[in-house]
């Protein structure tokens, strides 16, 4: 059997046949990433960002030979890879910014990375204009564009894990399977989202998946080249391993095991706090099956979901049906075995924000053979205005919501009003910042310098470090002019900052209130408190 050879400079390139897509897609790009690095200012510090960055104070400090490797056992290291947080931690020594401020800038440039390989596999799939409309749809996705400024966690590796996802989409339907060009890139990309979340992983089988479904449906019976590609498959493997754990000192300990380890862990963490899910409270351990794919679906742009549901309604049309199929099971397989091992979840599906990217390429795949099916007459005019309002309504949303784009619900649940009190709205704690920032207008107009405390206590002393009229102390001095708080898991906690007497509130447009700013033991210290009252909406 002889199965003709296909060069890597044969396979066409996503934008090569339409320059008004390219230049689209381009100047979309180049318009976002400084819209992005500039939000992200906007932004506050996140619960778990300053232990984060500690983290990769720590590997930055082992990379340079100052730290010995078993100083790594059980700090947290051995759950998550450091690659964001030691890169942050590098670039504090040359750029003279707040710490938190330039992790934020770096988060925006990480989450535009992923936006522009979304928009990428999009096209490679679907066609140019399809790339155009995938960059529009996840770069305004509220979630992914909240989670950009300031999520350290799940949205770099929601980048990195997009990258490479595309990567292993440019693996050819002809022999050689794996040119040198392809197998490079899948290596670094797989590698560059291990050193992130563990769950990079989960690429590895997807390119072992791919490589064994083309060479069924190649007919593949050449021993010689049969045994190439599991070599290749297998050096990937490897060097996957070994590159990433170049910034996970833990798991570069026991590179080809420890990985695997930390993969079983991470589905079992030891978290068992309080989560609200439809207006009841659930240990995160015991949570409805559903949870997940409930909150999927009501976090979700409109434009999104009904993209997805025209790709599968369209499964068994044979234009594109394995390519919908494959982004199906992509998006589906950790969704469901999230659900089968009863894996920890809790700050809604954050965990999952991998998922996002994904689930745009495939919506774009629904809209493409939508308006394909019906090229012209008003069914066709009537599923473009459909998109077309539903794209301008988050664009909308985004605006008028910033900078808590993050609390975005859909109108199945009546929007961050209607899922008030009944589902988790902050639970980052990205709202602080906004109170901090009026307490420090409060010191302003008096002429003064503001004692604050508040909760979560480690993200308000952070946030109070970028106001030099603000000063952070400790609750139980009990000497604070203000208290900040945010509420998290418990109904109580959300009746508490919503109904408390409060000289400030953080509201979003529609009335759901995030954080309350309440008079503190000392406030009489500032003149008349009643003074300060607003309440208002920010």
């Amino acid at each position: 059997m002889t199965v003709e050879y296909v060069p890597e400079s044969a396979i066409p390139r996503p934008f090569a046949t339409d320059r008004a897509a390219r230049w689209t897609f381009c100047l979309l790009l180049g318009v976002l990433l400084p819209l992005m690095i500039a939000a992200s200012f906007d932004f506050g510090v996140t619960w778990d960002e300053h232990d984060r960055h500690t983290y990769g104070v720590k590997v930055w400090e082992f990379l340079r030979g100052l730290r010995e490797r078993s100083e790594f056992a059980e700090t947290g290291g051995h759950v998550y890879p450091g690659l964001f947080d030691t890169l942050c931690a590098a670039l504090e020594s040359w750029i003279p910014l707040h710490p938190f401020v330039l992790r934020h800038a770096v988060n925006a440039i990480f989450g535009w990375i992923g936006i522009a390989y979304c928009g990428r596999l999009a096209a490679r799939l679907f066609g140019p204009w399809a790339g155009v409309l995938a960059v529009v749809l996840l770069g305004l996705a509220p979630r992914y564009f909240a989670a950009s400024m300031n999520n350290p966690k799940d949205l770099p590796f929601a980048a990195m894990a997009m990258m490479a996802l595309y990567y292993v989409s440019t693996v050819s339907p002809r022999w050689p399977y794996l040119s040198l060009g392809a197998a490079i890139k899948i290596t670094i990309s797989i590698a560059l989202a291990l050193n992130i979340r563990v769950g990079a992983l989960l690429y590895l089988g997807y390119l072992g998946l791919l490589v064994a479904a083309i060479v069924i449906a190649d007919r593949c019976s050449d021993w010689r080249r049969l045994a190439i590609t599991g070599a290749q498959l297998a050096g990937i493997g490897v060097a996957v391993l070994l590159l990433g754990t170049v910034f996970w000192p833990w798991a570069g300990a026991a590179p080809f095991t420890r990985p695997f380890q930390a993969l079983v862990g991470a589905a079992d963490y030891p978290w068992d706090g309080p989560v609200l899910f439809n207006g009841f409270e659930y240990d995160a351990t015991r949570l409805p099956w559903y949870y997940a794919p409930w909150w999927f679906i009501i976090s979700t742009q409109p434009a999104v979901l009904v993209g997805a549901a025209c790709s599968i309604l369209f499964v068994f049309d044979r234009q594109d049906r394995w390519r919908r199929i494959a982004l199906g099971f992509v998006v589906s397989f950790p969704l469901v075995t999230a659900i089968v091992m009863q894996s920890t979840l809790y700050d809604g599906v954050r965990h999952l924000m991998f998922l996002r990217p994904v689930l745009v390429v495939l919506a774009v795949g629904g809209w493409a053979r939508l308006l394909q099916r019906h090229p012209r007459g008003r069914f066709r005019n009537a599923a473009a205005l459909v998109l077309a309002w539903s794209v301008g309504s988050v664009l909308v949303f985004d605006v008028r919501f910033h900078p808590n784009q993050g609390v975005y619900f859909n109108s199945l649940v009546g929007g961050p009003a209607g899922a008030y009190k009944r589902y988790e709205m902050d639970y980052w704690g990205n709202c602080v910042l906004q109170g901090v920032e009026w307490a420090a207008n409060v010191a302003k107009s008096f002429d003064t310098t503001v004692r604050i405390s508040g909760n979560p206590a480690h993200v308000v002393l952070l946030d109070a470090q970028r106001f030099p009229r603000v000063r952070f102390i400790s609750e139980s001095e009990n000497s604070h002019h203000m208290y900040i708080n945010t509420a998290r898991g418990l109904r109580s906690e959300f009746r508490n900052v919503a109904n408390h007497p409060a000289l400030y509130r953080v509201r979003t447009p529609d009335g759901a209130v995030l954080c309350s700013v309440t008079a503190g033991p000392s406030i009489g210290e500032l003149g008349r408190s009643q003074t300060l009252v607003t309440d208002s909406v920010r």
